[in-house]
Formats: structure tokens, sequence, C-alpha cells
């Protein structure tokens, strides 16, 4: 008589030696005698949102709570682990999965727009005051060599 194995079949969040965690549909198989945990770990779409907290985009520039941020896509993959690696095995629903997936799943970060309450106000020093055109850059130089003559001329008295 051959022993019947147990199945697991099921959304879980998978808890493994190293501090590693994984979350998707969980399957077994079996490879000879050898069984492992098949992770099928979903991917995701990308997305905008508003940040709930204050953090740091991909590039180090600070984040205020209220910054529109857009995600990018990340692919789903499938991760096969042995028995003996793993302690700690959840069940849940999908609903949980996806939303600890999100969580936890790193994701290119970008800046849309900052809260208008938490942006800067203009910077006067950095905004232009005054503008040149081409033609008070002769008078400019007439103005000059007027100086330049009367320097002259002061030397030779």
């Amino acid at each position: 008589m051959d022993p019947q194995q147990a199945h697991f079949d099921g959304w879980a969040i998978i808890d493994v030696l190293g501090h590693q965690r994984y979350v998707g549909y969980v399957t077994t198989e079996a490879y000879g005698q050898a069984v492992l945990f098949r992770i099928d770990v979903p991917a995701l779409e990308e997305r905008e949102r508003v940040t709930k907290r204050p953090g740091r985009d991909d590039t180090g520039r600070y984040l205020p709570v209220g910054t529109t941020v857009k995600e990018g896509a990340v692919p789903g993959y499938t991760k096969l682990i042995g028995a003996g690696s793993i302690y700690c095995i959840t069940p849940c629903t999908k609903d949980v999965a996806r939303e600890a997936v999100e969580a936890m799943q790193p994701r290119p970060l970008m800046t849309i727009t900052l809260p208008p309450e938490r942006a800067l106000p203009p910077d006067p020093s950095l905004t232009p005051t005054m503008s040149v055109s081409c033609d008070d850059d002769d008078e400019d130089e007439d103005e000059d060599e007027d100086d330049d003559e009367r320097a002259i001329d002061d030397r030779e008295r």
C-alpha cells in the first residue's frame, strides 16, 4: 500500500529560511521522491497611487505624504521550494494574497506630483530680473570705450 501524501493547492504566504517571504498561488509537485512547493507569484500592473506615508523614490528624492506616484509594472514569476526550507505556510484568500504582494514586491517608482501644501514656493533669486538685448550690449561697449579714454587722459595729465 502506498501512503497517500497530503496535497496543498491554494493562495498562501510562505516564509522560508533566510528571512524570505513569498506570496502567491501554491501547489505541491512531486519530482521522483522529492516534493516541492510551487509558488506562482502574480504580476503587478503599472498603477498610480497617492502615498500614505513618507518615503523616497528611485532617485532618492524625498516624497512627503500625499505625493502622487507612478509604480512600474513587475512581471510574475514561479518559485519552487523544498519542504525543508519552509518554516511557515499561511493559507489565505486571493484578495489577502494580492494585497500582500502589492505591499512587499519592490517596484520602480516615479514622482508625478507633490501635494500642494508640501511644495516649495518659487525662489525669487532663481528667476531672472533683468533682460538684456543685443542693442544694450553695443551701448555698454561704447560706454566702456569712453571710460577707457578718460582713464588714459587722466594718466597723461
